[in-house]
């Protein structure tokens, strides 16, 4: 029997639904689409001749400096020059306007200022490729958390290595989650500054803006998005009936008494990974939670994706596909299985 609302205990705020969604189409570039920005990929890393290896999932176009794999059921990009850190005796690297912030985390950052050039060079790079789209939601840079220890485990040194700087997106006011909708760029202290192309005074300005910084390589996931239609919702309740009360692990720990507290629920849009094909965008629960402490000493977090819109409201829409059906992350409402006790 599926759980109800008063099986779970929530510590979240839970989300409004709308009577109605917009469901979005998606496209995915081919190779032919997507030929002029990997030749500007390649050129901007540096990588010289590349050769050709057909694979599954993906085409990769490689040299002895580096490569770049084409998605095929996405049209996704990952560039890398391979290169990049061979110069570096370690990972710690030197960042002009590098500060500690003493905070716990991401201890150590950049100024504003020595942030905004390496920002402002990762978006000329997108714009140059043709990557920017309208459902760019945020932009941010976070540097990798390096520290040096001794034999017995003490800090010796501390410091930063490789910037990431990284583009979430969203629509209608929700945030779009998953692998699939992400684009991160890798930034190295005066690296891949490479794209000699363009006059010298555009050249002199951007050393002048970031010389101490450049994009060594890049991880595109985004299907760009062609079209929409409405999608029905249901009330809150009926909603998470859906998936969440019908999630069959969750609902075998209820039974054999657990308790289960909700830490987070929120509806976004699910963006399936680069090897995936996927032709809709669509609402999901994210979920995250615990599990408390049972008869068998049995505690774990859990956090995955379900299903916010029933099968009946898609075939109205005229969406059709498997993952409109069955949650992305594998688990099938209520299956037969033994109970946990």
């Amino acid at each position: 029997m599926a759980m109800t609302l008063r099986n779970l205990d929530f510590t979240s705020r839970l989300p409004t639904i709308p009577s109605v969604l917009p469901i979005f189409n998606l496209s995915a570039p081919d190779f032919e689409e997507r030929k002029p920005t990997i030749a500007r990929l390649a050129e901007h890393l540096k990588l010289g001749a590349l050769r050709t290896v057909e694979l599954d999932h993906a085409r990769i176009m490689a040299s002895e400096r580096g490569d770049i794999h084409f998605f095929l059921a996405s049209g996704g990009l990952w560039a890398r020059d391979a290169t990049v850190g061979q110069a570096a005796p370690n990972e710690l690297r030197k960042w002009d306007g590098l500060v500690d912030t003493q905070v716990d985390g991401h201890r150590m950052a950049l100024t504003p200022d020595a942030a905004k050039r390496v920002l402002g060079r990762a978006d000329k790079l997108l714009r140059d490729l043709g990557l920017v789209g309208n459902e760019v939601a945020s932009q941010t840079l976070q540097l990798d958390q390096v520290a040096q220890l001794d034999a017995k485990g003490r800090e010796i040194d501390h410091g930063a290595g490789q910037a990431t700087v990284k583009y979430q997106y969203g629509v209608e006011g929700l945030p779009i989650r998953g692998a699939g909708a992400k684009t991160l760029l890798f930034a190295e202290p005066g690296a891949g500054s490479g794209d000699e192309t363009g006059s010298e005074a555009e050249s002199e300005a951007e050393s002048e803006a970031g010389s101490e910084a450049g994009i060594s390589g890049i991880f595109h996931a985004w299907r760009p998005i062609s079209g929409a239609g409405k999608l029905a919702m249901t009330s809150l309740e009926e909603a998470l009936g859906i998936g969440l009360l019908a999630d069959p692990e969750l609902e075998q720990y209820s039974i054999a008494g657990h308790r289960i507290q909700v830490s987070r629920l929120e509806l976004v849009y699910l963006a399936l990974p680069v090897f995936m094909r996927q032709t809709h965008l669509f609402p999901m629960f994210q979920v995250e939670g615990v599990v408390s402490e049972g008869p068998k000493g049995i505690r774990f977090h859990f956090g995955r994706f379900h299903h916010a819109a029933t099968p009946r409201a898609y075939a109205d829409a005229g969406a059709f596909a498997s993952y409109l059906t069955a949650n992305p992350d594998g688990i099938s409402p209520r299956p037969q299985r033994p109970v946990i006790k």
